[in-house]
């Protein structure tokens, strides 16, 4: 039995938690106010928390409130809840400051909760990290893993072993969920994995894909998370796994792999370089044209820097060659007659286009067949121009979408190749 089976109850909403015992905890880790209270959920992306304080240091909890408004930076300035309901299970709530306090008799503290965490010490005896994802009908995963015309009671399985762990995904129509199970390795390490195992789904899908529940089995004892999701879409104009793919079911998986080993061979605990760039165009899906062109040429130029390092030797010897033209060209500046002011100013434009430069990589690709001439036009039309402050219309047209939708070929074409090309030396 998975350690997040006792738990399914927090997939459905709403909820509430009655705090037999609840308390405001400061930065030293002691109590400032305790009390009873509860702990709403009116939606799986809602945690909202009252407290009724009947015994605390008053003083000590304004004064730990002020110390966070003359300190809006510093994280560890917050306060902890912390409680435990009639069952004796002890929840943590983590960081929070009150957002409203009613001073009747008694008091009433309202505020706002990101997750929920508890201690699980009837769990599975296996090392492994454990996600299960809210997911009906319209969720990306369970497009993915779902069967056209099957019956809703189907339990549909994939195992994978990569990174010296078995990590399983299921879907169960009938319960609306998707769990992904990984065993804990060498190279999949636990606390990392948790996070790891999201990330290849936020870049595929290029939304902020995140479970519900997960778990961290230790043997014997487990760190259970309620988190709140965010609502997803059924679509994203950035994702990086397209429907066009969708036709071969073992694609998606094979594209999960390759994505979640780039991820954990970097093992960095903070999320890889391309996740957060697929995130930050996720993030501007409903902004105005202008930052989503921004964004793309900016997420264009960031994943071209990475694949740098990859580059071969006839992309090596092309950036060579354009090096040594700029400096002939240089030259040729510097001995016509004129202001000496401007042929340098001429001089170091032309200079600046030496080495490393995205412009020659793109055409270096493009050359290679990689991306084709029209997105590498696209490249520089958009990039050039949102950089340098120029407007692009506000309103949908059809040479502004195709430029936009050349541009975003670009990007997935940069990620492919980061997948696929080995890593120098």
């Amino acid at each position: 039995m998975a350690t997040l089976d006792r738990w399914r109850s927090f997939l459905e909403t709403p909820k509430t938690i009655e705090l037999v015992h609840a308390e405001l905890v400061g930065r030293g880790g002691l109590p400032l106010l305790t009390g009873t209270g509860d702990i709403r959920m009116t939606s799986l992306q809602d945690f909202s928390y009252s407290m009724t304080p009947t015994t605390g240091e008053p003083f000590a909890f304004f004064k730990a409130m002020e110390q966070k408004r003359q300190n809006p930076y510093d994280g560890t300035a917050r306060l902890r809840l912390r409680g435990k309901d009639a069952n004796g299970i002890e929840w943590g709530g983590g960081w929070t400051m009150p957002q409203s306090i009613s001073f009747g008799t008694p008091w009433l503290i309202e505020g706002r909760l990101t997750a929920l965490d508890i201690t699980d010490r009837l769990t599975t005896e296996a090392q492994s990290t454990e996600l299960l994802f809210y997911a009906d009908h319209l969720h990306p995963l369970a497009r993915v893993l779902g069967v056209p015309g099957g019956p809703r009671e189907k339990r549909i399985e994939k195992r994978l072993e990569i990174l010296g762990s078995l990590i399983e995904f299921a879907y169960e129509r009938a319960a609306n969920v998707v769990s992904i199970t990984a065993s804990h390795s060498a190279q999949l390490r636990p606390t990392y994995a948790e996070r790891w195992l999201t990330e290849p789904l936020r870049i595929m899908f290029g939304q902020p894909v995140y479970p519900r529940l997960s778990a961290r089995n230790k043997g014997r004892e487990a760190i259970v998370f309620i988190s709140a999701p965010p609502r997803l879409d059924v679509a994203s104009w950035s994702a990086f796994w397209t429907d066009e793919s969708s036709s071969n079911p073992d694609s998606f998986f094979d594209c999960y792999s390759q994505l979640l080993s780039m991820i954990a061979l970097g093992g960095d605990f903070e999320a890889h370089p391309v996740t957060r760039f697929y995130d930050e165009l996720a993030q501007v899906a409903n902004a105005s044209r202008w930052v989503m062109a921004l964004t793309l040429a900016g997420c264009t130029e960031g994943l071209a820097k990475l694949l740098r390092p990859k580059m071969n030797a006839s992309e090596s010897q092309q950036e060579q060659e354009w090096s040594k033209h700029a400096d002939d060209l240089a030259d040729k500046i510097r001995q016509l007659e004129g202001p000496n002011e401007l042929k340098n100013r001429a001089v170091n434009a032309v200079l600046q286009t030496k080495g490393a430069s995205t412009g020659v990589k793109l055409k270096a690709l493009q050359e290679g067949g990689i991306i084709t001439p029209d997105q590498l036009k696209a490249f520089n039309n958009i990039r050039n121009r949102v950089m340098h402050g120029e407007l692009v219309s506000p309103y949908s047209n059809e040479k502004g979408d195709n430029q936009l939708s050349h541009l975003l070929d670009v990007a997935r074409a940069l990620t492919r190749e980061l997948l696929n090309r080995p890593n120098p030396g």
